[in-house]
C-alpha cells in the first residue's frame, strides 16, 4: 500500500502513560514537521515493557503496526527505547521502515565514531535494560557503558511509577544531567545514545553536560520520513 505521508506520515505506537510531555518528545506533536498519527497501547505502561513483556505485548504490537501501515503511515515508530527487544518482529510483518527504539542506532554509531566502546547509553533504567534489548536492535557486541535516571526521584514517580502527571521540567533537567556527569565519569565517550524518548527533551541538557554529539529518536525519524519523501 502507498504511504500517505501527506496525512500521516509517521506511525507510533505508544505506551499507556497520561504525565506531561514537553516539547522535543516523540509524543508532542510540535516536535515534528509532519503530521503524526499515535496508537496508544491501552493497559501496557512502562512498568509492563520493563519488567513483564511476553508473547502477548509482542502480538499487540504486531497487531498495531499492522494497523498502522493499513492507515498509510510510511514509517512506523515506538514511544520507549525498551521496545527495541520486539524491533526485529514487527519490522518483519510491515513493509514500512520501523524504528521502535534509538538503540537501534548503536551499530551504524559504531561505525561513525569508531567502535561501541566509545558511545554511551543514557538510559530509563539501566537495571532493566537487557542484552535482549541490544540484540533486539541489531547489536551484538559488548554492551556499552550504561547510566541510567531510576534513582532520580522526579524521574522515578513521574515516569517509572506514575504517581503524578506534572513533570517538573528544572528537578527533571537536574537529574538528567546528574547522570549524564556519572556517565561520562565511567569512560572517556565520543557519543550519548538517549534509550529513553523521555529524555529527548534534554537532550540540550545533555550535550552540555557531556560535551560530545548525543543522539536521540526524534531526529532519527526525521531521517527515515525524508528517506520516505515526507518532510524537508
Amino acid at each position: 500500500m502507498r504511504a500517505n505521508i501527506e496525512e500521516a506520515p509517521l506511525g507510533v505506537l505508544c505506551l499507556d502513560s497520561s504525565f506531561t510531555k514537553p516539547l522535543g518528545h516523540l509524543r508532542h506533536p510540535d516536535s515534528f514537521r509532519h503530521p503524526v498519527r499515535y496508537r496508544v497501547l491501552e493497559g501496557v505502561d512502562i512498568p509492563r515493557l520493563l519488567h513483564a513483556p511476553g508473547d502477548a505485548l509482542r502480538d499487540l504490537l504486531l497487531e498495531q503496526a499492522r494497523q498502522l501501515e493499513a492507515e498509510g503511515v510510511c514509517a512506523i515508530a515506538g514511544s520507549c527505547g525498551f521496545m527495541a527487544r520486539y524491533q526485529a518482529q514487527v519490522a518483519e510483518v510491515v513493509s514500512v521502515p520501523v524504528v521502535l527504539s534509538s538503540l537501534t542506532l548503536l551499530p551504524w554509531l559504531a561505525v561513525v565514531h569508531g567502535g561501541l566502546g566509545r558511545v554511551g547509553v543514557l538510559t530509563a533504567d539501566a537495571g532493566a535494560l537487557k542484552a535482549q534489548h541490544f540484540l533486539g536492535a541489531g547489536w551484538q557486541g559488548s554492551l556499552p557503558a550504561l547510566e541510567g535516571l531510576q534513582d532520580g526521584s522526579e524521574f522515578r514517580q513521574v515516569i517509572l511509577e506514575g504517581q503524578r502527571d506534572d513533570l517538573d521540567m528544572a528537578a527533571m533537567a537536574e537529574e538528567v544531567a546528574t547522570a549524564t556527569r556519572r556517565l561520562m565519569r565511567k569512560v572517556t565517550l565520543d557519543a550519548i545514545v538517549l534509550e529513553c524518548t523521555d529524555l529527548s527533551a534534554f537532550v540540550d541538557v545533555v550535550r552540555r553536560e557531556a560535551r560530545c554529539p548525543v543522539y536521540d529518536i526524534v531526529p532519527a525519524l526525521d531521517l527515515v520520513i525524508r528517506a520516505c519523501g515526507g518532510s524537508r
